[in-house]
């Protein structure tokens, strides 16, 4: 192993000192840096990292590393790491990838912390640890922060550092939005944005062999100039430490926003080629980001007026979005995306209505957006003061094209700067045409602090997505129901050991087994006894009480009606005898007599154990209709009871359950109590299952009760 290097000492940009303290920091804030392979060839990557790092605002010392030179571009350049006048925080590797593993084991010898490898470090497969794993070993073994490898660098601007041989152009200022992404080609991109967005760190993370995102996370948020944090990724290496991040992060009152790639089958294919990840359930995703107060988006726009408007320190209150325009048919336009888009347009109180009309011309309506343009008048600073006043506004904007070279453009940006400026309330501007936004008023505006957002989807999805951030951090959130004592979780192991096990085709929990674990967790079933000939069969029966259904118990048939082993209605000893014998004939001896649950709505409660986050449940409707409509809502558990009404209440059938046409009202509390329970289950003995399903669970007007059972164990739990 080797020891770490004392913390030293540097004069930042700024003249302060900071101190490196750790591998982390030695990374992305290095008091010096080596560069392995600077080369003065023309052209060669060596020489660009070279000039980039030099041709910055950074003040560290910087050692070009080649035995080839005495000197580069007036660097003195060094043969090794051990002829070095002083020990580098920071390691960047412009070698090839044959030579890539030796120039990292010297690094780590000589003490180095931090690295960045930007090849591939490809090799053809062969036997035992690939040419990745091997210097992941490296870096792990040597306490290292490696960036990379496959990644483009990083852009710190707090200190000037350019860690890229090809940066996009930088400005010379500090930012306040951290940035880590996946994809090196879009770094660039989100790097040379046109906006005046500055990132003050900003990360091309690449395979993240020994250094991941949640580590990136952790820095930027114990550094003063981060307001929000912007994700591009992939998938999460770090499961358990990616979560404690963002969780840090809500607590702190910085949001990350997230763009997910590989959302869709062929796009996770896609990331396995690209870069080695396992980009994992988009639903999964999806839970874990609600669950933790993660902002998502879907495209790198929405991503840029996501950022810039939470970069703003304002914060709205409760309400919504009220919005001035100077266009009736650009007002139509926002109405409808709105709608589309679920933005929370503010409904406005019958004062601000008043007021409004005031200011208006004559035939205006004064509602909520608002279209100021009548006679041609410039009423657009008086309208947006009316609705920032209105107590349900939460966030107030002006929605204008502030076309280039148009005088109008500078009267409309000075409406919005002094609406700003009389305002605490989040207040922006957005072009409906990103394209037409004069750049000289838009940064002019970025200067006084007023957030100018480009599209009008985009900017109406940011606004949402800050309400919705606010509003979750600001809710008091219902404590999670405690998991069982020891006892009880024994108990429940007990059923899924050697022979509770089908040795059927399926390796399903067999249904005695299933039901128990219900009864454990105190999940309603419908009354059940399982017998194996005739004589039994009706004797259950008449002990259940007519009328039953008998399915067929064996442990290798998971669709139990495909396989003509259901028989539903039963309703007397004749019935029950004639259905028996079919069932047998077809599928075995062994059946179960249930007990018939009354009428009511098909619920599915379903887990699949995440590879990366463990159990997460879905709740949707059931029977068929879970194939057909696909109307779901997936959570990671375990949840309450009030939580679980909330998910009930965004299912699309929701009105089913509700006695939608004459059909039977669900006992929605009942249900929503058998999904905590149900939650409990996953939460406890969730990581020794594959899938569990209930489907169907019966909502009736009475109680929820489960009728079907199926876990599938994990075959290496």
């Amino acid at each position: 192993m080797v020891s770490q290097a004392k913390a030293t000492v540097e004069a930042g940009a700024d003249g302060t000192a900071h101190r490196t303290t750790t591998a982390l920091e030695a990374l992305l804030r290095p008091r010096s840096i080596a560069i392995v392979g600077a080369s003065a060839r023309d052209g060669s990557f060596g020489q660009r990292l070279l000039n980039s790092i030099t041709s910055g605002r950074y003040r560290g010392a910087v050692y070009p590393i080649n035995p080839r030179y005495a000197e580069i571009a007036g660097h003195r350049c060094y043969p090794d790491f051990k002829a070095l006048p002083e020990l580098a925080d920071c390691a960047a590797f412009a070698v090839s990838d044959d030579v890539v593993e030796a120039a990292l084991a010297d690094a780590a010898d000589a003490g180095v912390r931090g690295g960045v490898l930007f090849g591939r470090a490809y090799e053809p497969p062969g036997g035992g640890p690939s040419r990745i794993e091997r210097l992941a070993a490296i870096a792990r073994t040597a306490g290292m922060a490696v960036c990379g490898n496959n990644c483009m660098g990083f852009f710190n601007s707090v200190d000037g550092i350019k860690m890229s041989g090809d940066p996009p152009p930088l400005p010379e200022t500090s930012g306040t939005v951290g940035l880590i992404s996946h994809s090196g080609s879009t770094w660039s991109g989100l790097i040379g944005n046109q906006r005046d967005l500055v990132f003050n760190y900003a990360i091309s993370a690449g395979q993240e062999i020994a250094t991941t995102m949640a580590d990136y996370i952790e820095f930027l948020l114990t550094s003063p100039e981060t307001r929000v944090i912007a994700c591009l990724m992939e998938t999460v290496r770090a499961p358990e430490r990616f979560l404690a991040a963002v969780e840090k992060a809500d607590r702190l009152g910085i949001p990350v926003v997230v763009l997910k790639l590989g959302r869709t089958e062929r796009g996770q294919r896609f990331a396995l080629a690209h870069s080695g990840a396992l980009a994992g359930s988009d639903a999964a995703y999806g839970a874990i980001f609600e669950r933790h107060n993660v902002i998502r988006v879907a495209t790198p726009d929405e991503l840029l007026d996501t950022v810039e408007l939470l970069r703003s320190p304002r914060r709205p209150g409760a309400g919504g979005i009220g919005i001035v325009t100077d266009s009736g048919g650009e007002r139509e336009l926002i109405v409808d995306l709105a709608t589309d888009i679920g933005a929370p347009m503010a409904e406005v109180t019958p004062a601000t209505s008043a007021r409004l009309a005031d200011i208006l011309d004559p035939g205006m309506e004064p509602q909520n957006p608002v279209d100021s343009y009548g006679d041609g008048g410039m009423l657009l600073e008086e309208c947006l003061g009316a609705l920032a006043n209105d107590p349900g506004v939460a966030v107030v904007a002006l929605a204008t094209n502030l076309v280039h070279g148009r005088p109008y453009a500078r009267a409309s940006s000075t409406a919005i700067e002094h609406a700003f400026a009389a305002t605490a309330k989040p207040a922006l501007v957005f072009g409906n045409i990103h394209s037409s936004v004069s750049r000289e008023e838009a940064t002019r505006l970025r200067a006084l602090g007023v957030p100018v957002l480009m599209g009008t989807t985009t900017a109406l999805t940011a606004m949402r997505h800050l309400i919705d951030w606010q509003r979750r951090r600001n809710e008091t959130r219902t404590a999670p129901p405690a998991l069982p004592p020891r006892p009880m979780l024994d108990a429940a192991r007990e059923q899924v050991r050697g022979p509770a096990l089908g040795h059927g085709a399926s390796d399903a929990l067999q249904l005695p087994q299933a039901l128990r674990l219900l009864e454990l967790f105190d999940i309603p079933a419908s009354p059940s006894a399982f017998t194996a000939d005739v004589a039994a069969t009706v004797a259950a029966a008449e002990r259940l009480g007519f009328p039953v259904v008998l399915k067929t118990a064996a442990p290798d048939i998971l669709h139990k009606t495909e396989a003509r082993g259901v028989a539903l209605g039963l309703r007397d000893r004749a019935a029950v005898a004639e259905a028996y014998t079919r069932i047998a004939a077809s599928c075995g001896k062994l059946v179960q007599v249930q007990a018939q649950a009354p009428t009511g709505t098909e619920v599915l409660l379903g887990m699949t154990n995440d590879a990366q986050f463990g159990p997460m449940v879905t709740v949707g409707l059931g029977g068929v209709l879970t194939e057909i409509l696909a109307d779901i809502v997936t959570f990671q558990p375990p949840i309450s009871a009030a939580a679980a009404r909330g998910y009930l209440e965004r299912l699309q059938g929701y009105k089913l359950l509700q006695g939608y046409r004459g059909r039977p009202k669900a006992d929605l509390d009942a249900l929503a109590l058998a999904i905590e329970r149900f939650s409990v289950l996953c939460a406890t003995i969730g990581p020794l299952f594959a899938a569990i399903d209930l489907n169907p669970v019966i909502a009736a007007p009475s109680g929820a009760l489960a009728v079907d059972a199926l876990f599938l164990p994990l075959r290496n739990p």
